[in-house]
């Protein structure tokens, strides 16, 4: 199934990143700046698997970066448990 991101904004800078199955909410992704939303969905369809994977097996999650682990996890009920491959992350827009 493809995944699908609504975002909605949450001030006058950061967005919050809905994550949807059907019409089901799975998870979130970290929140972002305007600039960053486009590149967030491809790193989200970059791991869509793992995402409905940890969703059917855990439920529902939410993607934050861990500025001094420098990696992007997956929690489930505040426990970090996946991390989200470097591979699959994009280049920030302050770095374009």
């Amino acid at each position: 199934m493809e995944l699908t991101v609504v975002t909605k904004s949450l001030g006058s800078k950061l967005n919050e990143m809905l994550i949807y199955a059907g019409s089901t909410q799975i998870g979130e992704y970290e929140r972002s700046q305007d600039a960053d939303i486009e590149r967030k969905k491809r790193e989200i369809e970059n791991v869509a698997d793992l995402l409905m994977w940890v969703y059917s097996k855990h439920g529902r999650f939410t993607v934050q970066w861990h500025g001094d682990a420098r990696h992007k996890s997956v929690r489930v009920a505040d426990v970090e448990g996946f991390i989200i491959p470097k591979i699959a992350w994009r280049t920030p827009s302050w770095q374009i």
